[in-house]
């Protein structure tokens, strides 16, 4: 009984771990409409990246998943479209914490960071248009941080992780 208790407190935690993304959409747009999909084309001059082929592969995989099929842009009910917008965030180190006793007198002693640094990170950033009306339908930003020190295996595994996340709940359920 003990394990069985055990291992769902940790399953609990695991879960309460994970940074579920940001998510809007417009309420009024029927999702139903949705059979097909195409990714947005890319620039004349645009360079295809690695993570970019590795999004796409896991967004075609998860929609298809769902039951909807990858078609040409012509013939899409959805575009998709997606892009790693880059954020920054100050780490700031060097700053100390101290407690001092004497005979006669004791004292707290706190320094402020002396050094900030910069760190700056990638968001996965998923949108869904119609091409029927041109309008933005749905979006999703992952609150994880793409690292450029992640390595490839790892950063595979983040680009899938995220889109599952992003796509879980995806049709949103009409009210």
């Amino acid at each position: 009984m003990f394990r069985i208790f055990a291992i769902a407190c940790l399953s609990f935690m695991a879960a309460a771990c994970t940074v579920k993304p940001a998510l809007d959409y417009n309420v009024d747009q029927d999702f139903s409409q949705f059979k097909d999909f195409a990714f947005v084309p890319m620039p004349e001059n645009a360079v295809a990246t690695i993570d970019g082929q590795r999004i796409e592969r896991e967004l075609t995989a998860q929609l298809q998943a769902k039951g909807i099929s990858a078609v040409a842009v012509e013939e899409a009910d959805m575009l998709v479209d997606y892009r790693v917008d880059i954020a920054t965030e100050l780490e700031s180190y060097g700053g100390s914490f101290s407690v001092g006793v004497g005979r006669k007198h004791g004292a707290i002693g706190v320094s402020s960071p002396d050094r900030y640094k910069e760190r700056k990170y990638g968001k996965l950033v998923v949108e869904f248009f119609d091409p029927a009306t041109n309008a933005l339908v749905w979006r999703s930003i992952s609150q994880s941080q793409l690292r450029e020190t992640m390595g490839p295996e790892s950063r595979a595994e983040f680009i899938n992780k995220q889109v599952a996340l992003m796509l879980e709940n995806y049709p949103p359920k009409a009210k």
